[in-house]
């Protein structure tokens, strides 16, 4: 084998210093063409700032708003106003608006999503992927499906989804790494934007004990066990943070404040209810109407999860195929990834609402980021992935960016 000079090792490094930007500068150009037709700039002042606005009352004293925002989902609760949704996000908010600056939503969004691309080409390279490749397929995870819709501003819905899917990729690069503290803590503060990212943990867990096992193989369970209680204390104390805050403000340790939005308590069968499943499991597969030869795409609660984000097709299609062949090297993960994105989805079914009012399927979006790793797990060694991948990848990409707009203007 020849042996590695200094050049070559600095040509590496020069390569890969280069896709990165690459990928930056790529996403960040989607981003941009999306802001001069929606004028989402990140520097502009939200509309929907309920983060922003907890921070502050947090600053001044406060747990809930003060006052009532009529244009905000607000939960009421001893007739006070409170920000529904989980807390993480005011969290980052928090020394920005300390030093008053009360419009840095719509950067930590732009930051937020940059990194959820350079961790996505992490994950990859650290499967054997080639680096110009790995760029592909963080473009293809990313502006590629309908995570464009929920990067492109800081709207309270949007960014928490948008920190959700980057903490969750960090959370598993982490984990591939076997830096447990790092990964588990990552997942809860994952946890603190989209709750129901609970659910990942075992595949998490998994990742923790492979890496480990490679990296030390004579370890017994027991010295795992020893090493985890140092692991898990960032995830705890992030954990106790939020059980904390909502037993301050309403009584309940688990309790976020969504299900003292007017919405849900005005019905009996309140936020969560299996009754929502069979109608809510058809807006994850509603294909558009065509009226005068056009696609009319729906954008309320949702459409067909497969057009949003083509990147599922990929998953699916490349998982059979590793099945088929028998060229899937890790069965146990790629059958926990299979059982747990689907019943993450039927859990979001079981909610009221399907996101509401936005274009593509937002909720399946917080799936995007163990599909992703499922679909790494299927790739064999002789490139085959490309022959489906490139149209997909373009084809989610037009029609997030079209929609996208098209449901601003």
């Amino acid at each position: 084998m020849k042996k590695a000079t200094k050049k070559d090792s600095y040509s590496l490094f020069e390569n890969l210093n280069a896709d990165i930007v690459t990928l930056c500068f790529c996403v960040t150009a989607v981003l941009f063409i999306l802001w001069t037709f929606t004028g989402q700039w990140p520097w502009k002042g939200q509309n929907y700032n309920s983060y922003i606005l907890q921070a502050q009352s947090w600053l001044e004293g406060r747990l809930d708003l003060g006052k009532n925002y009529s244009w905000l989902e607000l939960a009421i609760f001893n007739n006070k106003y409170y920000v529904s949704f989980p807390p993480f996000p005011s969290y980052v908010m928090l020394p920005f608006v300390a030093f008053g600056w009360n419009t840095c939503d719509g950067m930590i969004a732009f930051v937020t999503s940059i990194m959820g691309a350079l961790y996505a080409y992490k994950i990859a390279v650290h499967f054997g992927i080639k680096s110009k490749n790995a760029v592909f397929f963080a473009l293809f995870l990313t502006v590629g499906s309908n995570w464009l819709m929920t990067a492109q501003n800081a709207w309270v819905w949007f960014i928490a989804q948008n920190m959700s899917f980057t903490l969750c990729l960090m959370a598993i690069y982490y984990a591939l790494k076997n830096k447990a503290s790092l990964s588990l803590a990552f997942w809860a503060c994952a946890v603190g934007c989209r709750p129901l990212t609970v659910i990942f943990i075992p595949i998490l867990l998994y990742l923790i004990y492979k890496s480990h096992m490679t990296e030390y193989p004579d370890d017994k369970i027991t010295d795992i066990i020893k090493k985890c209680f140092t692991a898990v204390i960032p995830m705890v104390i992030i954990a106790l943070s939020y059980m904390i805050l909502n037993y301050a403000r309403f009584g309940n340790i688990t309790e976020f404040g969504h299900n003292y939005l007017p919405e849900f308590m005005r019905v009996e069968t309140g936020q969560f209810s299996l009754s929502y499943i069979k109608e809510n499991i058809l807006s994850v597969v509603r294909l558009p109407e065509i009226s005068d030869g056009k696609f009319v795409y729906p954008t309320t609660d949702g459409m067909c999860m497969f057009f949003a984000s083509p990147i599922f097709i990929s998953y699916i299609v490349y998982t059979v195929r590793s099945f088929v062949k028998k060229t899937n090297t890790n069965k146990p993960l790629t059958v926990m990834i299979i059982i747990i994105s689907i019943l993450y989805i039927i859990a979001l079914t079981a909610h009221k609402t399907m996101g509401g009012s936005h274009f593509g399927n937002r909720y399946t979006n917080d799936v995007l980021p163990i599909a992703f790793l499922g679909l790494l797990l299927t790739f064999s060694k002789d490139g085959k992935w490309k022959n489906i991948n490139y149209p997909l990848m373009f084809m989610g990409v037009a029609l997030n960016v079209i929609g996208t707009a098209m449901y601003y203007i």
